[in-house]
């Protein structure tokens, strides 16, 4: 939702009454708020992962080894370099969190592999033995429930 905010504002920061509300500092708070959420994704992730691992749970097991083989561990790959390792590196950038439209481009990508994740975890335990198949429907389904969504605004 913050990065879907910083290029929504990225955007309408020319226009009344943003125009002169959004001043540099307003878009460097955003984005230190930005990577600031960006390690605490990684935090709680890693946290559920540790104490699962450690304590050797059975019972939720099968559901890291369903997203870690069958080709869904590229796309876990992909997760925690996108969705963490490169924001985290960009956003220690004092003049990267200054500049909207740049801060606005991390975000927007941010936002697209949360998409990616999002699928991650839901998409592994809908298919067939857990393989990586993409579907029609995994893409128009989220894409009509928000033009949905937008359509009542």
């Amino acid at each position: 939702a913050m990065a879907l905010v910083i290029v929504l504002l990225a955007r309408l920061r020319g226009e009344e009454p943003f125009a002169e509300a959004v001043r540099p500092q307003v878009v460097h708070d955003l984005g230190k708020l930005m990577l600031a959420f960006v390690m605490l994704w990684a935090y709680v992730n890693f946290s559920q992962f540790l104490i699962i691992w450690s304590g050797n749970l059975p019972e939720e097991a099968p559901w890291y080894i369903l997203r870690l083989h069958g080709g869904w561990q590229g796309i876990a790959l992909l997760v925690l370099l996108f969705h963490f390792v490169l924001p985290f590196l960009l956003l220690l950038s004092r003049d990267l969190k200054r500049s909207a439209p740049t801060l606005a481009r991390v975000a927007g990508a941010l936002f697209l592999v949360r998409l990616v994740d999002l699928y991650w975890l839901v998409a592994p335990d809908l298919h067939h033995h857990g393989a990586l198949r993409v579907s029609w429907t995994d893409v128009t389904a989220p894409v009509g429930v928000g033009g949905i969504w937008l359509f009542w605004l």
